[in-house]
Order: C-alpha cells, then sequence, then structure tokens
C-alpha cells in the first residue's frame, strides 16, 4: 500500500514553480493508507548556528496541515559528543540543537529520536558544495517585474545541489506577503521522467527585490530522495512518469523522510 506522507506545501509548490517542460493532466488518487508515522525533515550544515529539524505525522488530506510531533527526545551524535535538540516555543514539530554546532567532513553524523516507545535512527555525511554559478535575471512579460533566469541546470554530471532563493521585496511594498521562496535542483542523474516535466506558473518579482541565494551540496541519497520527491510532486504528470512509489529514507523504525548533512554557500544580491 503507498503510504501518504508529510510534504511542507511551500516544498511542493516551490518545486512546482521552478520546474518548466511540458504539461499533461493527471488526476491524483490518494489512498488512505497507514498514517499517523513518523516524518523527519532534518538538514543539518556546516554553518556554525542552532541547527534545526521538524518532526511531524503522516496523513492522507491534500493540502492538509501535518500534525505536529512535540513529545519527541532528539539527539544527534559526531566523534562521540552529543548534541541534543529540544522544541521549539511557539513552533509545535519544530526543534533546535540547545548549542550551537557546525557540522564538519569526515565525521558521521547520528541522529536518534526516542518517541512513544519507539527508537529512530539515520547517519549522514557531509556533503561537498560547488561554487556559485551567476544567477541570472530575465524581464517579465511587459513588466518591470523579472524571474530567475536557467542559472541551476537540472542535470550536471559533476554536481548535485539544491537551491533555496529567498525573496524580499517588503521594501518596495508595504504588504508583508511581498516575499518568495523557491527551490531550483541539479541532479547528476536524472531518468526520463525529469526530461519532460509538467509546467508550472513563473514566479516574478519587482526590480529591486533583495534575494538571499543559498546552495546546499547534495549527498548521492539525499539527491535520489529529491529526485524522487520531485517526481512524486512537480514532474508528476510527465509522458514518462512511472507506477507511485513510496519515497527512499535513510530513516530506521519505519520512519519517513530523510536526515541529511549538508555544505552550504550564501551569497545576497540585489534583483536588477
Amino acid at each position: 500500500m503507498i503510504r501518504s506522507i508529510s510534504i511542507p506545501i511551500a516544498f511542493l509548490v516551490s518545486l512546482i514553480s521552478c520546474l518548466v517542460a511540458c504539461e499533461e493532466a493527471v488526476e491524483w488518487e490518494f489512498q488512505e493508507g497507514e498514517n499517523g508515522v513518523l516524518v523527519v525533515d532534518a538538514i543539518l550544515t556546516n554553518e556554525f548556528i542552532q541547527q534545526q529539524l521538524r518532526l511531524s505525522l503522516s496523513y492522507d488530506q491534500l493540502n492538509g496541515e501535518a500534525p505536529p510531533v512535540t513529545d519527541a527526545i532528539v539527539s544527534v551524535t559526531a566523534n562521540g559528543v552529543a548534541y541534543f535538540f529540544a522544541p521549539v516555543q511557539g513552533d509545535p514539530g519544530l526543534y533546535e540543537s540547545t548549542l550551537p554546532f557546525a557540522v564538519f567532513d569526515d565525521l558521521t553524523y547520528e541522529l536518534e529520536i526516542n518517541w512513544e516507545s519507539q527508537r529512530y535512527t539515520a547517519s549522514s555525511e557531509l556533503s561537498a558544495v560547488a561554487p556559485f554559478p551567476e544567477i541570472s535575471f530575465l524581464p517579465f512579460e511587459d513588466t518591470d517585474s523579472l524571474f530567475f533566469g536557467a542559472f541551476a541546470p537540472i542535470y550536471n554530471a559533476n554536481q548535485q545541489a539544491m537551491y533555496e532563493m529567498n525573496v524580499d521585496w517588503t521594501h518596495l511594498n508595504t504588504d508583508q506577503e511581498s516575499r518568495a521562496k523557491l527551490l531550483f535542483f541539479t541532479f547528476s542523474t536524472i531518468n526520463t521522467g525529469g526530461l519532460v516535466r509538467p509546467a508550472g506558473d513563473t514566479i516574478s518579482f519587482p526590480r529591486g527585490s533583495i534575494v538571499t541565494a543559498k546552495k546546499y551540496g547534495l549527498n548521492e541519497d539525499f539527491a535520489d530522495y529529491l529526485r524522487a520527491l520531485a517526481l512524486e510532486t512537480s514532474w508528476r504528470g510527465s509522458v514518462f512518469y512511472g507506477p507511485a512509489a513510496n519515497l527512499p529514507t535513510n530513516l530506521s523504525g519505519g520512519a519517513l523522510g530523510f536526515f541529511s548533512t549538508c555544505a552550504v554557500l550564501t551569497d545576497t544580491l540585489i534583483a536588477q
């Protein structure tokens, strides 16, 4: 039986917005599965910060809200040092390390989650990240707005990366909703389903917007997970799309989601 999983809606919207090609109508069929399964969304980085991860439960409803898990005991261990995570007040399901730390190369990081008398584990080693490409902008139709050019090819044999692009134009418009978050992916391998992808809306923003760009290097297993996620969401409907399947995971105990450690680069620029 196919399990429904908890995937942040903003993540799905970003995927659909970023990947452009042919479009084919698809009728989504949902089957009720064994829900209430732990879902882990955890990316630790080489930044010296209070690292964060999110825990929730799987559910069936399209565009529903994932039930948060707020009472788990969470830790990450590397080289004999344990880093403990505590729930963040005001944001149910979000956990933050009690002390800041950075992920280092050549170490294996072990995630352990104890929840409802069950133990879940996963491990990851830090990925590498290639330098930023030149980020380009293109005019949007006959307006003064812009959108991102093709700076992040879907295929690159020499690297795998996720680009998180946060665009803010609240300084140009007092509307607090004047922000956008987009995700772009580069994979070193793709299948035919990724070559012909359904179209999505183009996200435009005013000239002069502030863009905070973050590039994550991807381990092979995390790239496989993200590629499978794209095939089950934004690439669903491709002429080469195959039967639905559960997403891969590196978590034990039947948990869903993924635990990864990524090297990152950050840059800030003005959209011109």
